[in-house]
């Protein structure tokens, strides 16, 4: 029976009212910089329509008209920054239109009053589109509504992209997470099972105490302290394996056999700390725990190609089934699908009364 492994994730995506990522820390720092420069440039647009389409000369005009800036932008922010938060991402949509709709008037009747102001004080420039009448208030406000909805395009675009890294952010905190819990669940009965062995060589006063005891702490130095970085050199974790698997002789004693061959450069070479231990482990709990004849374990690591390749054979003994895998193997696929997505290889196999682990990653 062969089983290979996919991942499959899903993401939910955080509320409308999310707090800014620590990659948007720096634009939001930067926030009135931007402002400055987009009403800078929305000025000088403003400018080349009126002076191209509109054919208006007098330069007192261009001065005239940064009073009309101030009103634009407390329209612009009023729906942001007011009307957005509170009725668009609570969708509240009918009441959205409506208070857009009022705020586009009233800013409207306000540039219709400035424009009276100027006419008042001997500007002529405004005075054909000063009168408050229907057609001069529509087209104020048609005017402000490209401005409006411009805005809007850019609040809900930046919004969906600050909430989209925050998601991000929030999944890699979260398979952190489940990756040290994982990690807090490998072989804790392998350490009882040592602490046992090595209280029985203890009264039996064996000269294998003292090896037991520097391997064991080898062990729990390599668990508390390497296994916190994301990645560890291959050699170390290589070491790590063979203190296992050292133990586990001793513990078995002449009924164990154990060929651990590996081939190519392992120098500066890194893998995720901890990985290739779950099948070492399973293959032990399972294939010699109960077995009380001679049992033999090949372990093979190949690295070729920027992929390691890791295999590991032994007798099926009590071995459970690969429909119904055990905590371990559970443990395992979840961690190279959290480390990996898709871009890995795991083929479990039974055959021959050998149950059969075959890994491929890229390093």
């Amino acid at each position: 029976m062969l089983v290979k492994t996919a991942s499959d994730k899903t993401f939910s995506a955080p509320g409308a009212f999310a707090e800014p990522g620590v990659g948007v820390t720096h634009m939001l720092n930067n926030r009135w910089a931007y402002h400055l420069v987009f009403w800078t440039l929305y000025y000088l647009f403003l400018c080349l329509i009126f002076y191209s389409a509109y054919e208006i000369r007098e330069p007192v005009f261009y001065f005239q008209y940064i009073v009309f800036l101030p009103v634009s932008a407390a329209l612009v922010y009023f729906n942001i920054y007011v009307l957005i938060p509170s009725l668009i991402y609570r969708k509240r949509y009918g009441y959205y239109i409506f208070s857009l709709a009022l705020a586009l008037l009233v800013t409207a009747l306000v540039d219709q009053f400035l424009k009276k102001m100027f006419v008042h004080f001997g500007s002529s420039i405004f005075g054909y589109t000063s009168d408050l009448n229907f057609k001069n208030i529509f087209t104020e406000a048609i005017g402000l509504f490209y401005l409006t909805g411009f805005t809007t395009g850019i609040k809900l675009t930046k919004d969906w992209i600050r909430n989209q890294q925050l998601m991000k952010e929030r999944e890699k905190q979260y398979l952190e997470t489940e990756l040290n819990f994982l990690k807090t669940q490998i072989h804790p009965h392998f350490f009882f099972n040592t602490l046992n062995n090595l209280y029985s060589l203890t009264l039996k006063k064996s000269d294998q105490a003292p090896e037991v005891v520097l391997k064991l702490s080898s062990l729990m130095s390599y668990m508390l302290y390497e296994s916190n970085s994301a990645k560890v050199s291959l050699a170390k974790e290589i070491g790590y394996l063979q203190n296992y698997l050292d133990l586990e002789k001793l513990r078995f004693g002449q009924r164990l056999t154990v060929l651990f061959e590996i081939e190519g450069q392992i120098e500066e070479v890194s893998i995720p700390p901890m990985i290739l231990i779950l099948f070492v482990e399973n293959s032990f709990k399972h294939g010699v725990k109960n077995n009380v004849n001679h049992i033999q374990i090949d372990i093979s690591l190949k690295l070729e190609a920027e992929y390691l390749f890791f295999r590991i054979k032994n007798p099926m003994g009590n071995h459970p089934s690969t429909a119904n895998a055990g905590i371990g193997l559970k443990n395992a696929k979840r961690r190279l699908e959290l480390l990996y997505g898709e871009n890995y290889q795991l083929d479990i196999s039974e055959r021959d009364n050998e149950f059969v682990v075959f890994l491929k990653i890229p390093v």
